[in-house]
């Protein structure tokens, strides 16, 4: 045999043996798991956490005893949220001889998620936390302190954290959170800007700005940010529970029962997505799936607003009040200037045949100039249960017209307490100062209120809660410019529903209402669901005599509310009747009688479309009278009836009636009262 063919059999031999090798080497690599681990490590610091968990679940695996997989594993759970389980890998990466020191800022991580604060500080306190952990266990510090309401103690540790690696983009989006967690939303967009700067690709940092953006301007103005915060990661659970909250805001339903399909997908017990789904169900009106999918979150949001509020209108809708005021009760005692729970809690007591509780329940609504007509209505039924009839009918006249959302604030028992109580020690904290300043306000004391207040700006003036403290303050005690100017002060910050419908309401008494208009109308562009704003909307466009407007703006509350409103259903049989069409103009208006027969607005808009759509008769003359008998002090009640005896041929009637409409000189119509008196 030739020698070139001996060496060139010799050298596949050889490579077959070095190939054999190979592959067994990689079977061994993979049966012990170093190769998993090394991918796992290798995810890990790409921040790629789920690939990471699988890797690292396979090394664990293949070398149960491994104590770095344990502690790799432990990271990327807390990273995940599951300080459950980041506890128990850390323990047993400890128990297999990791150093104690090398876990601690993980073991503080985890501590933390499962809320032991004093386990999480002890572990992030340790003597023996490495010099490289420090930061991150300075974020948890300042995590644990300020959820234990010292929040100067959070911001110094996230100052440590800083000093230690301001490189570090997760120390930038930490202090991001901090600041938004305090109020100072301003700080806040300061320190996302930054963490965006130095890392475009973050998930996490483009995930707060995508929340400060919702804040500052709006939903739709967040979504591009949660598109981008997405892209750089798919799988990042939290933002994908803010982008699709965000869409649910903004009445994108479709698109946001497709997000939370996505978080299941990747994390099939997530109990917000579940949550999400749950309140799509209940706004549909299908109360049972609603109660399915609520039963599938375990119980784990149970103590936050919103499952306790949804609880509350699912057992309502089931026919059960009793278990709705058990439900509702804890939160309204939480939060006692919840409009919403406590109109549903007086509402749960009414349908049980509590009607003094409810009565109590709904006193500090009720006690409101501008309170909401349906809350006025259900107070009066408590009333006429008790016996008190005058009370009752006082109530039902005061729901006389459609109101515009209130910026005021309501008096409960909890501000006569707070307010004869000592002052808070330190004048510039927002969480204790602003429930005090508006007890002081409630109990009258506005004086000490606006001193208070000023400190609290002074000391925050990054904090929009502040800023409208303040326009409440100032507003009460009659200053509506300089509460205007406080009011623009916190929406340049945060333009929410709260700093919007202020200012909105402050402009409408200072006589501007196109620029009140002008507010609402740029809060819809990024809120288009919002169903305050809509109606405020569309009292504008009313104003305005933009009747296709206002139709369309009233017709998208009626999607959302039904046709058991009574004053909706008023509002909308104007807006037919101007629109001409005459059908739907009775229609609406039968409706919104036929729910409210003793409302004067509900007998006017009948007696007013009858008038305007068939021939004049006793029927539209016998409802405009008994409108302004109930009310006779409306000047638009009296303009109708006063064309409905012309038309009748009543002109010494006519002409009293519409010398009181013109005689109301703050009355829009007071033009076309002169007019009918004229044509006489």
């Amino acid at each position: 045999m030739a020698r070139s063919r001996l060496f060139l059999i010799a050298g596949l031999i050889a490579l077959l043996l070095a190939a054999a090798a190979g592959l067994w080497q990689w079977r061994a690599h993979e049966r012990d798991g170093s190769a998993a681990l090394e991918r796992g490590l290798a995810a890990l610091a790409k921040d790629d956490m789920r690939s990471a968990r699988v890797e690292l679940m396979n090394a664990i695996k293949g070398n149960p005893r491994n104590a770095e997989a344990r502690a790799a594993q432990a990271r990327v759970l807390v990273e995940l949220g599951d300080g459950a389980g980041a506890q128990a890998e850390a323990e047993r990466a400890r128990a297999l001889g990791q150093a104690a020191g090398a876990t601690r800022a993980v073991m503080a991580q985890a501590l933390f998620l499962q809320g032991d604060l004093i386990g999480a500080l002890r572990e992030a306190r340790a003597v023996d936390l490495p010099q490289g952990d420090a930061a991150a266990a300075a974020r948890v510090i300042a995590r644990a302190t300020l959820a234990q309401g010292n929040a100067r103690a959070a911001m110094l540790a996230m100052e440590r954290a800083l000093a230690l690696d301001a490189g570090d983009v997760r120390n930038w989006v930490e202090l991001g959170r901090l600041r938004m967690a305090i109020g100072d939303q301003a700080g806040a967009i300061a320190a996302a800007d930054r963490a965006v700067a130095m890392d475009a690709d973050n998930a996490r940092a483009l995930g707060l700005r995508a929340e400060l953006t919702r804040a500052q301007y709006g939903l739709t103005a967040a979504l591009p940010w949660f598109q981008r915060a997405t892209a750089a990661d798919p799988d990042w659970v939290p933002v994908l529970e803010q982008y699709a909250a965000t869409l649910a805001d903004a009445g994108r339903a479709s698109q946001m029962l497709a997000m939370t399909r996505r978080i299941l997908a990747i994390d099939p017990g997530n109990a917000r997505a579940w949550m999400m789904q749950a309140v799509m169900a209940a706004r549909a009106g299908q109360g049972d799936l609603a109660r399915k999918l609520l039963d599938r979150t375990g119980g784990r949001l149970d103590a936050e607003p919103a499952t306790q509020l949804l609880r509350g209108v699912l057992h309502l809708q089931d026919g059960n009040p009793l278990l709705a005021a058990e439900t509702l009760a804890s939160l309204v005692d939480a939060q006692p200037h919840n409009r919403i729970a406590r109109t549903l809690l007086g509402r749960a007591f009414h349908d049980n045949g509590d009607y003094a509780s409810a009565a109590s329940t709904l006193a500090p609504i009720v006690a409101q100039r501008d309170a909401d007509p349906y809350v006025l209505t259900l107070a009066a039924r408590a009333q006429e249960a008790l016996g008190d009839r005058a009370l009752a009918s006082d109530m039902l006249a005061r729901a006389a017209w459609p109101v515009r959302p209130a910026a005021d604030i309501f008096a409960t028992t909890r501000d006569a307490s707070l307010a004869n109580g000592a002052a808070p020690a330190d004048p510039a904290t927002a969480r204790d100062n602003i429930p005090y300043i508006r007890a002081l306000l409630n109990m009258g004391r506005g004086g000490e209120a606006l001193e208070r207040a000023r400190l609290l700006g002074r000391a925050n003036p990054g904090a929009p809660a502040a800023w409208l403290i303040l326009g409440d303050v100032l507003a009460a005690q009659g200053q509506a410019r300089e509460a205007v100017r406080a009011y623009e002060a916190a929406a340049n910050i945060r333009f929410d529903r709260d700093a919007a419908l202020r200012l909105a309401s402050a402009w409408s008494r200072l006589g501007n209402g196109a620029r009140a208009a002008q507010v609402t109308q740029l809060f819809l562009t990024q809120h288009p669901a919002d169903r305050e704003a809509l109606r405020l909307a569309a009292g504008f466009a009313i104003d305005a005599q933009d009747w296709r407007a206002a139709g369309r703006l009233l017709h998208a509350v009626r999607a959302q509310v039904g046709d058991n409103d009574a004053l909706l259903m008023a509002q909308l049989a104007r807006v037919s009747l101007e629109n001409g069409d005459r059908a739907a103009a009775r229609a609406y208006a039968r409706q919104g009688y036929r729910l409210m027969p003793g409302n004067p607005v509900t007998a006017d808009m009948l007696g007013w479309v009858l008038l305007r759509t068939d021939a004049p008769g006793p029927a539209a003359v016998d409802l405009l009278e008994k409108a302004v008998a109930l009310a006779p002090s409306a000047p638009a009640l009296q303009m109708h009836l006063g064309q409905a005896y012309a038309a009748a041929g009543r002109k010494g009637e006519a002409r009293l009636a519409l010398n009181r409409a013109a005689s109301a000189r703050d009355f829009n119509g007071r033009q076309e009262a002169l007019d009918a008196l004229r044509a006489l």
